[in-house]
Protein backbone atom coordinates (compact mmCIF):
# COMPACT_ATOMS: atom_id res chain seq x y z
CA UNK A 1 0.00 0.00 0.00
CA UNK A 2 2.83 2.55 0.88
CA UNK A 3 4.49 1.69 -2.46
CA UNK A 4 0.86 2.68 -4.70
CA UNK A 5 0.66 5.96 -2.59
CA UNK A 6 4.30 6.74 -3.14
CA UNK A 7 3.94 6.13 -6.75
CA UNK A 8 0.32 8.09 -6.82
CA UNK A 9 2.31 11.47 -4.81
CA UNK A 10 5.15 11.16 -7.65
CA UNK A 11 2.48 11.01 -10.40
CA UNK A 12 0.69 13.84 -8.84
CA UNK A 13 4.13 16.00 -8.28
CA UNK A 14 5.04 15.30 -11.97
CA UNK A 15 1.73 16.94 -13.12
CA UNK A 16 1.86 19.55 -10.48
CA UNK A 17 -1.22 18.20 -8.88
CA UNK A 18 -1.35 19.56 -4.51
CA UNK A 19 -0.58 17.07 -2.40
CA UNK A 20 -1.29 18.34 0.58
CA UNK A 21 -5.66 18.35 -0.10
CA UNK A 22 -5.26 14.68 -1.07
CA UNK A 23 -3.64 13.67 2.88
CA UNK A 24 -5.94 15.87 4.65
CA UNK A 25 -8.89 14.24 2.42
CA UNK A 26 -7.33 10.80 3.50
CA UNK A 27 -7.07 11.86 7.03
CA UNK A 28 -10.66 13.81 7.70
CA UNK A 29 -12.61 11.74 5.24
CA UNK A 30 -13.31 8.69 7.60
CA UNK A 31 -14.03 10.84 10.50
CA UNK A 32 -16.52 13.15 8.43
CA UNK A 33 -18.05 9.63 7.27
CA UNK A 34 -18.47 8.60 10.91
CA UNK A 35 -20.26 11.79 12.01
CA UNK A 36 -22.82 12.15 9.27
CA UNK A 37 -23.23 8.20 9.89
CA UNK A 38 -24.35 9.57 13.62
CA UNK A 39 -26.36 12.46 12.69
CA UNK A 40 -28.37 10.16 10.44
CA UNK A 41 -28.61 7.79 12.74
CA UNK A 42 -29.81 10.47 15.55
CA UNK A 43 -32.42 11.81 12.51
CA UNK A 44 -33.43 8.42 12.07
CA UNK A 45 -32.46 8.60 8.84
CA UNK A 46 -34.33 12.18 7.87
CA UNK A 47 -31.53 14.21 5.67
CA UNK A 48 -33.50 17.32 5.93
CA UNK A 49 -32.34 17.02 9.78
CA UNK A 50 -29.10 17.94 8.44
CA UNK A 51 -29.86 21.36 6.27
CA UNK A 52 -32.51 22.54 9.32
CA UNK A 53 -30.27 24.79 11.21
CA UNK A 54 -29.25 28.28 9.81
CA UNK A 55 -25.73 27.19 10.61
CA UNK A 56 -25.48 24.00 8.39
CA UNK A 57 -26.87 26.27 5.82
CA UNK A 58 -24.68 28.44 5.67
CA UNK A 59 -21.90 26.31 6.00
CA UNK A 60 -23.23 23.87 3.23
CA UNK A 61 -23.31 27.14 1.16
CA UNK A 62 -19.94 28.01 1.85
CA UNK A 63 -18.50 24.70 1.13
CA UNK A 64 -20.48 25.09 -2.46
CA UNK A 65 -19.02 28.63 -3.21
CA UNK A 66 -15.52 26.86 -2.27
CA UNK A 67 -15.73 24.27 -4.81
CA UNK A 68 -18.21 25.94 -7.42
CA UNK A 69 -16.20 29.70 -7.52
CA UNK A 70 -12.55 28.55 -8.52
CA UNK A 71 -13.73 25.73 -11.06
CA UNK A 72 -15.86 28.82 -12.79
CA UNK A 73 -12.72 31.34 -12.62
CA UNK A 74 -10.57 28.32 -14.62
CA UNK A 75 -13.21 28.04 -16.74
CA UNK A 76 -13.75 31.82 -17.46
CA UNK A 77 -9.82 32.00 -17.52
CA UNK A 78 -9.67 29.56 -19.90
CA UNK A 79 -12.45 30.99 -22.37
CA UNK A 80 -10.14 34.60 -22.29
CA UNK A 81 -7.53 32.44 -23.39
CA UNK A 82 -9.16 30.52 -25.75
CA UNK A 83 -10.61 33.78 -27.66
CA UNK A 84 -7.22 35.60 -27.09
CA UNK A 85 -5.82 32.66 -28.96
CA UNK A 86 -8.47 32.66 -31.68
CA UNK A 87 -7.83 36.76 -32.55
CA UNK A 88 -4.22 36.21 -32.50
CA UNK A 89 -4.79 33.57 -35.59
CA UNK A 90 -6.90 36.10 -37.82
Amino acid sequence: MLLVFGIMAFVMRLMNYPIAPVVVGLILGPMAEQQLRRALSISQGDVGYLFASPIAAVLLIGATLALVVPMYLRWRGRGDTLSALAANED
